[in-house]
């Protein structure tokens, strides 16, 4: 009885990566050109999800170069969601660069939601995980997707000098507390 549910398990998770596959035609992160911007974000975002990331001109903004990172990371997993990418100064005239990055997602023609900096989310400490949720909050991607990365399989976070477990929720217990 065991083995036949391990065998059912087995053969949903099989359909779901066929199914996954089958839907991934993007796999990489598309550099945008302004003329071009109506056809490969608007139209495109009628069939699909297309996450646009707006970066900084500087190259010393940090969070513009994290999530230059992990927008590769997150094309190749997500090969249903279109991403893509441009400066945010060749996009928007005098766009400010304070607002860098800048995320805007398109579903059916329209932004559906803008993420103005990672302020929102987790600053500088914003990992791929963090943005896998958006893309479940928008509906991009199920809750439940087989290729969503566990906080436990990215890098440790390191707290009072001790490396932890990704559980940024997790509360330190610490006997020898100064605020007893």
């Amino acid at each position: 009885m065991h083995s036949l549910i391990q065998e059912i398990c087995r053969q949903q998770r099989l359909q779901e990566l066929s199914t996954i596959t089958q839907t991934s035609i993007y796999n990489q992160v598309y550099f945008l050109q302004k003329p071009d911007y109506a056809r490969d974000v608007t139209e495109v975002s009628k069939k699909s999800f297309v996450f646009v990331l707006l970066t900084s001109s500087l190259g010393t903004n940090i969070q513009s170069a994290l999530l230059t990172n992990m927008w590769r990371e997150l094309a190749q997993r997500y090969g249903n969601v279109k991403f893509c990418q441009i400066r945010a100064d060749l996009c928007i005239e005098s766009y400010p660069e304070r607002n860098t990055p800048t995320i805007l997602i398109y579903r059916d023609g329209d932004i559906k939601k803008q993420v103005v900096t990672l302020r929102e989310i987790l600053g500088d400490n914003t990992s791929v995980t963090d943005i896998e949720k958006l893309l479940v909050e928008i509906g991009a991607v199920k809750q439940n997707d087989p290729r969503m990365k566990r906080r436990d399989e990215e890098h440790p976070r390191v707290s009072n000098g001790k490396i932890r477990g990704g559980n940024t929720n997790a509360t330190v217990d610490d006997d020898d507390s100064d605020w007893e």
